[in-house]
């Protein structure tokens, strides 16, 4: 948990159990699944991607496949073999008849699995996967990349290829239709929703350089205040970038690009043009619910230094010997 002492216009910090059930062995529903696949715009970031990407005779593993679309662009662009690793195991039968139907059946093997724990018989090219939203909650992106990256073969590649989350503060609407939303997270703006400061980025990951870790994530992030206001919740956003030096995408489809907005148990009021910090602590896969956020405001940003940068600072400021 993060704590910060000191002079603060306001404070916050949400405190939740994180005894519920590990999201890492969530199986997506039909409609999560279906989802993805008639999102037009995803699929052709991805399907840009992968033909890019992956080369004739390549062999791919999709981890977190559904119904096999991404695997079925993959061996449409040319791979020899594609692994499908689904742990909805009424989606094996979906994978395999989509294949047949496509006549990628020789290329297609449908795996039921989870993709965080499953060993494949070879080596692979490129990693396919795409359980994103935004600060990696609910879905297990970084560990299903993390295990596969196990069978990928040097200078092997990843697909997406980099991911960026930064975070805000914002007034957020919470009465809808009569009653206050004001405790579970949602993943859509409202037309009510208000940015008071600017956005700073606070992780940064290039997928193929994820290694097997705790996924704790604990972050700090500095924000401008832009405007007065109270604010009730904080907004984390975030783009990706599908192939290695391509054009960051950050507008939101129907699935995929959708920030989190974490309502706040306290508002913070904020001034504008206060320096504020906010604090992130929760685990990759996770529901905000079980997440630590913390901040505050102060119109002196030396009151936020840390020790050791209060010194530093301190040394910078001593006039040089005369």
């Amino acid at each position: 948990m993060l704590r910060f002492i000191g002079r603060m216009s306001a404070g916050l910090i949400r405190r939740l159990s994180a005894s519920r059930r590990n999201d890492r062995e969530k199986i997506f529903t039909s409609y999560d699944i279906q989802s993805c696949l008639y999102d037009v715009r995803r699929v052709e970031l991805f399907q840009e991607a992968i033909r890019a990407v992956v080369k004739p005779g390549d062999v791919v593993v999709d981890g977190g496949s559904g119904t096999g679309l991404l695997g079925l662009l993959a061996a449409q662009a040319g791979a020899a073999r594609v692994y499908c690793v689904e742990l909805n195991k009424d989606y094996i039968d979906v994978i395999n008849e989509n294949a047949k139907r496509n006549n990628l059946q020789d290329r297609i093997i449908a795996i039921q699995a989870d993709a965080t724990t499953v060993r494949l018989s070879e080596e692979v090219d490129v990693i396919i996967s795409e359980v994103i939203s935004a600060g990696f909650f609910y879905e297990p992106q970084l560990q299903i990349v993390a295990n596969l990256k196990h069978f990928l073969k040097p200078g092997g590649a990843v697909i997406p290829y980099a991911m960026e989350n930064d975070v805000q503060l914002i007034s957020a609407e919470d009465k809808l239709y009569g009653l206050t939303f004001s405790y579970d997270s949602r993943f859509r703006t409202l037309p009510g929703d208000v940015s008071l400061t600017e956005r700073a980025t606070y992780l940064k990951t290039t997928f193929g350089d994820v290694a097997p870790q705790d996924f704790g994530i604990r972050e700090t992030a500095r924000v401008v205040a832009t405007r007065d206001g109270v604010a009730n919740a904080v907004q984390i956003g975030y783009r990706l970038q599908f192939v290695e030096g391509g054009d960051w995408s950050s507008e939101p489809t129907d699935f995929l690009l959708n920030p989190q907005i974490v309502f706040l148990d306290q508002p913070v009021d904020v001034v504008a043009e206060q320096e504020c910090e906010i604090g992130l602590t929760y685990q990759a896969s996770s529901s905000p619910l079980t997440s630590t956020v913390t901040a505050r405001c102060v119109d002196n940003p030396m009151t936020m230094l840390s020790a050791e940068e209060e010194r530093s600072v301190k040394r910078e400021l001593v006039p040089a010997p005369v």
